[in-house]
């Protein structure tokens, strides 16, 4: 991933999961080989769906596709449903960083065990940290993420509310001065963005779309505009 004078290259890509596990990691693969971007962002349980009726096997190729995604060398982010907790996982030549979803929605009750709470992380010299679908709506994670490099937001948001999550995704990236990088499932309603501490940035609906940031611009930003964020 390369940093020069603080720009990124991001792939959005609003993935539709297809009910083959293996094409659709087989898709990822691919993808990730083959993009020129410094970085993808894929949506939530992407490979598999919140497939319930098949749960022992969707945990069982979560694990396998663990593996399997570490071979790659390309750094990208999306999650994986594995130990019934649905994870965040950042992979960089091997899995970086992985946190498990902590506030549920729905069925996911039902199903997955509690993850831990957003937390900031480390990457490649960068201060990051996600929010994983419903996390979004949470605004004592917006406090503690303010002034961060960049906050991922990978989702399987529903298309009844995809006015939520497009005005969520703007309001974040003004309240934290932060990069926000978010794409959602197409099986729901394709939609990703990539918004700046302006506000400014692109949203796009198509399934794959590189997208530019400039980091240096959003330390500039604070410093004009001080809310009291470094």
């Amino acid at each position: 991933m390369r940093m020069e004078n603080g720009e990124l290259r991001v792939e959005l890509v609003n993935f539709k999961t297809s009910k083959d596990y293996e094409y659709n990691l087989k898709r990822v693969v691919e993808t990730v080989e083959n993009s020129p971007a410094d970085f993808l962002l894929f949506p939530e349980v992407c490979l598999t769906g919140f497939d319930y009726e098949k749960w022992n096997e969707v945990n069982l190729f979560g694990e396998y596709a663990l593996k399997e995604l570490s071979k790659l060398t390309k750094p990208f982010a999306l999650t994986l449903i594995y130990n019934n907790k649905n994870y965040f996982c950042l992979f960089d030549s091997g899995l970086k960083y992985e946190r498990a979803k902590y506030n549920l929605f729905g069925d996911e009750n039902r199903y997955f065990e509690i993850g831990s709470k957003p937390e900031i992380f480390e990457f490649r010299g960068l201060k990051c940290a996600s929010l994983v679908c419903f996390e979004l709506r949470f605004l004592e994670y917006w406090q503690s993420f303010r002034g961060v490099d960049i906050i991922f937001v990978p989702a399987r948001w529903g298309k009844e509310r995809i006015e939520h999550f497009k005005t969520l995704n703007k309001a974040l990236s003004l309240s934290t001065q932060s990069q926000v990088i978010s794409v959602n499932s197409a099986n729901e309603y394709a939609w990703g963005c990539s918004f700046d501490a302006w506000g400014d940035g692109v949203d796009v609906s198509s399934e794959r779309s590189i997208v530019f940031i400039d980091l240096d611009k959003n330390r500039k930003i604070r410093k004009k505009l001080n809310i009291g964020i470094s």
